[in-house]
């Protein structure tokens, strides 16, 4: 056999072993045991958790991305519905088992899912304050309790400049991770993306909710004004193109969901859901 001809088949065959690209996606929420499957990432585009769920048969090693900042890998198991009322949502299990009291993003541990530095600056920032405070009074709070539950800045596009994710909530009666039935005038929950864009700074709502200025009571004529609380999950170059994507939750008294958005010239879009919740 004709050595070029040798050498293209030995290519061809090693084409065909290797695995394709495949980057499941799981987020565990504080407190929990195990994390959610939110779907998976493959060269054909994003898989749902339903088509993703039948592909995890054990065995995937995945790598937590912490605030803190990326811990050691772990092997996950097959995944499990969480069963009626969530039949669509699954668990994953991992070895070794942790939890704690932040969310915790885990991709593929043969991606870079960190391609810059992911920073936490101080929730005391004085700057960022004031800028919450302002996108309150926007929204009709004139004396708004200020409280920023996160700020993250990271370079998400590549292009040099880093944007800050701002998180801010504020929730008289709030309970844990999830907000009230209903919110109590001066609730709020915010998450913010401030960037330069064309050299000027532009802040793209991700998440909103100020409760009604009027307190609500079950005999009011107009809807129950549900109260929702948002946050940032995670942060992470999901499908190796070199942009990060952000995984957002968001919360009521009964549910969550969570969302991957993934930046396009078009603006921020879902690609992938997850969530449970009557």
């Amino acid at each position: 056999m004709k050595p070029l001809l040798l050498l293209a088949l030995l290519q061809v065959s090693a084409a065909l072993a290797a695995p394709a690209a495949f980057h499941p996606v799981l987020v565990q929420l504080p407190g929990e045991d195990r994390p959610e499957l939110l779907g998976a990432w493959t060269p054909g585009g994003w898989l749902s958790a339903p088509r993703t769920a039948p592909r995890l048969r054990g065995g995937q090693v995945y790598r937590p991305l912490l605030p803190s900042g990326q811990g050691a890998s772990v092997k996950g198991g097959r995944a499990e519905s969480f069963g009626p009322p969530c039949e669509l949502a699954f668990g994953v299990p991992l070895t070794p088992a942790a939890s704690g009291n932040t969310f915790r993003l885990f991709t593929d541990a043969g991606l870079k899912a960190w391609p810059r530095p992911v920073l936490n600056l101080p929730t005391t920032n004085a700057v960022y304050r004031d800028i919450v405070r302002a996108e309150l009074v926007k929204r009709g709070l004139k004396n708004p309790q200020v409280h920023l539950t996160g700020l993250t800045r990271v370079d998400l596009n590549g292009d040099g400049r880093a944007e800050v994710i701002v998180e801010a909530a504020h929730f008289a009666e709030r309970s844990g991770l999830y907000p009230p039935p209903v919110g109590q005038p001066g609730d709020y929950s915010l998450l913010l993306l401030r960037e330069v864009v064309r050299g000027r700074v532009v802040t793209t709502v991700l998440g909103e909710h100020v409760a009604p200025l009027k307190p609500w009571t079950p005999g009011d004529p107009e809807p129950m004004p549900m109260a929702l609380l948002y946050r940032l999950a995670g942060v992470a170059d999901l499908n190796g193109d070199g942009r990060m994507e952000l995984v957002t939750f968001g919360a009521y008294y009964e549910g969550y969901g969570l969302d991957v958005r993934e930046w396009t010239p078009g603006g921020w879009k879902t690609r992938l859901e997850g969530g449970c919740g009557v």
